[in-house]
């Protein structure tokens, strides 16, 4: 069975590629919703057989439906998409983290950003953290070539050992074929849910200094000016919790 199809992408020159998947390693969908921000609109260049690549049973489809008996599907789906913010090529891979197939889809990442000519990698993340919220979300990265630095970047310091996601493990496939590589992790406080626009507002910004790109955020920053208010008045109508997010500061 075909793992994936490519199809007939636009001229493009230098892509960058960009993992935003939706999964393990995205505290409160922080990353694949920063991909699917900026994946919004795009051209479908490559798109993942859903049948070799999910289990139904953990990444079951969505079912929509009303008192009319209207209703509707939503299967899980792992695409990459073609955007050009501010002129520059860009490909996201948007979509479900999968469950099968690891080995045999780094072979297709492998091939592909070859065949695609990808400039570099760069792969979003985000972890739980004990930390406060606030209108500005830390992010940390980690780096195969310092050139793709930018200013302002912090790199982690200390070896952590944690169950890998799919998006680290294709970026190790990416990088064994020579294409350099970057990767930003927000930190997510561990008592917020989905969503939590200062860490995807964080995200984006990191992606538009690595893309050179202007991105029109101006919503995403009052939603998440609206949301840090709404957080801090229901913390100071709890004690316990004002008390618990006092001793994390």
């Amino acid at each position: 069975m075909t793992l994936y199809t490519l199809h007939t992408p636009p001229p493009m020159k230098s892509p960058v590629l960009l993992f935003g998947l939706a999964g393990w390693g995205d505290a409160a969908s922080a990353a694949s919703d920063a991909a699917d921000w900026l994946a919004e609109d795009g051209q479908p260049i490559v798109t993942f057989d859903p049948d070799s690549i999910f289990d139904y049973r953990s990444n079951r489809p969505i079912l929509r439906f009303n008192s009319r008996d209207d209703q509707s599907l939503t299967w899980p789906r792992m695409e990459i998409v073609h955007v050009r913010p501010s002129g520059r090529d860009v490909l996201v891979l948007v979509g479900n983290e999968p469950d099968y197939a690891w080995s045999r889809l780094c072979d297709a990442f492998g091939d592909l950003v070859q065949h695609l000519d990808v400039a570099h990698l760069v792969t979003l993340g985000a972890v739980p953290t004990p930390v406060r919220h606030g209108p500005e979300t830390a992010v940390f990265c980690t780096v195969s070539d310092p050139r793709l630095l930018l200013a302002g970047d912090e790199l982690l310091m200390d070896e952590i050992v944690v169950p890998a996601s799919a998006g680290t493990v294709f970026r190790s496939a990416v990088e064994d074929v020579g294409v350099p590589a970057i990767g930003y992790w927000a930190q997510v406080p561990q008592y917020v849910g989905r969503p939590y626009h200062p860490a995807v507002l964080g995200l984006l910004q990191k992606v538009s200094g690595q893309l050179e790109a202007e991105f029109d955020i101006d919503a995403l920053e009052e939603e998440s000016r609206v949301q840090i208010d709404r957080l801090d008045e229901i913390i100071s109508q709890r004690s316990e919790a004002a008390q618990f997010i006092e001793g994390l500061e």
